[in-house]
């Protein structure tokens, strides 16, 4: 694992000139400690700030440790460069100021189709980017540019807020959250997920911020590094290497104690997530959606950290045939070293300690559920990525239950017992929530 940069490499970096990209590239891709980055800018002048970030917003705008409102604005800068080299055909590397830039990542993949005339991707990117560069967004921001935390494209790299507003203070030590924000949630996207699919993301889950009540909740979509493609979704390697990322973010969160901070991780996120929490990872809350486990190696709660073992919760829909025949799997083939290690720990929704969520209806069968009419399997939410994509839902009420907080009420599953659990492997139509007319509550920790 490669050292992390010094306050001595950032000096070096911003000293050089003109700023030398070979050496922002070097540090980007072994960042600081948030304690580094804060000690670093803090000591710097407003004018050596304004130049960073005029000159390498890449670096300002990725660098955990600088405050929010400060990112924004480099971010926006940078979003704005890369749009502008898309459109003329220029060195996106070289607006942006990295040496290397796409050297693997999806925007290069991207370009190189479109050299050959392939140009749909390349159309939909430059809309991704102008959506996040001056976009609505999601939630009413008052006309101000949508809070993009993080844009790396080498690195496939994309983080924003979701939320009315933050903090304008310029202080890293401040919380970067607006008054009257009480809870925010961290969700982390499964494998598959790439710069082009991130408004889906962003825009499914910003669900939870409408039901939420009025100004009360934000969420941060963090897509934070490269995702895993295929069966590459089972290496534990790739989950660790995204889980010190996230952790490294959340943790460098400076927090007063008036918000709580829920993580949600769907499918292979869910294990990142969870690795993350058992490297250390600060959260109040933890709700795994989908989720492929706990995290590689963990066989329940115990073996988490003690500052881990917070509330934790489940949900996983019937036939859900991505996750459902993999749970469980902690497989490490010696000879292949630290890329040997596949799956992603003990499955969720039945390890003891874990209060398993109901998934329940969609939103059309509310009402008939309310009216108490007979559901069929039509009603029920089913599969996997629709545990996300249906908006109305039980599961999507029980997410925005656990993320507020405070006495909300949740509903828990129905226990399927050892057929349940036989149904979740094979992939079979199991719902014993058919069954079922008065839910169980229970109160969020």
């Amino acid at each position: 694992m490669r050292a992390r940069s010094s306050s001595a490499d950032l000096t070096r970096l911003i000293a050089s000139r003109p700023i030398s990209r070979g050496r922002l590239r070097r540090v980007l891709n072994a960042p600081p400690t948030a304690a580094t980055t804060r000690e670093w800018w803090g000591a710097l002048s407003e004018a050596e700030r304004a130049r960073l970030l005029k000159q390498v917003p890449l670096l300002v705008g990725n660098l955990d440790g600088i405050p929010w409102s400060v990112r924004v604005r480099a971010n926006r800068e940078s979003l704005g460069r890369a749009i502008g080299a898309l459109e003329s055909g220029a060195s996106i590397e070289r607006a942006l100021g990295s040496a290397s830039a796409f050297a693997g990542g999806e925007i290069k993949s991207i370009l190189a189709d479109a050299s050959r005339g392939e140009l749909r991707d390349r159309e939909r990117l430059v809309h991704q980017l102008r959506e996040l560069h001056g976009g609505r967004g999601f939630v009413d921001r008052g006309g101000k540019p949508r809070f993009v935390l993080a844009f790396d494209p080498e690195r496939d790299s994309i983080v924003e807020y979701v939320g009315a507003a933050i903090s304008e203070s310029e202080d890293p030590f401040a919380s970067p959250f607006a008054e009257g924000v009480t809870s925010v949630g961290v969700f982390v996207p499964g494998n598959e997920s790439r710069l082009l699919d991130f408004e889906g993301k962003a825009h499914t889950m910003s669900e939870l911020i409408t039901l939420a009540p009025a100004g009360t909740a934000g969420l941060v979509v963090w897509q934070g590094g490269r995702f895993p493609r295929g069966p590459l979704a089972l290496s534990a390697a790739m989950a660790d290497g995204l889980a010190r990322k996230l952790g490294g973010f959340v943790n460098s969160i400076p927090r007063d104690g008036r918000v709580e901070l829920t993580a949600f991780g769907f499918s292979f996120g869910g294990g990142v997530t969870g690795r993350a929490m058992a490297l250390g990872m600060r959260v109040d809350r933890v709700v795994h959606v989908s989720s492929a486990g706990l995290g590689h190696g963990v066989s329940s709660l115990d073996d988490l950290p003690v500052s881990a073992r917070v509330p934790h919760y489940s949900l996983l829909a019937p036939v859900d045939p991505s996750v459902g025949p993999i749970l469980g799997i902690n497989v490490h083939l010696p000879f292949l070293g630290r890329v040997g290690h596949f799956g992603h720990g003990v499955d969720p929704a039945h390890a003891p300690g874990v209060v398993r969520l109901e998934t329940g209806v969609l939103g059309a069968a509310q009402g008939k559920r309310a009216a108490g009419a007979a559901l069929s399997l039509g009603d029920v939410l089913t599969g996997h990525s629709a545990v996300l994509e249906q908006w109305g839902t039980t599961a999507k009420r029980n997410m925005v239950a656990v993320l507020v907080g405070g006495g909300a009420q949740v509903e828990l599953a129905v226990d399927g017992g050892v057929l349940g659990r036989i149904a979740q492997r094979l992939v079979v139509p199991y719902v014993p929530f058919l069954r079922v007319r008065e839910p169980e509550l229970r109160s969020v920790a």
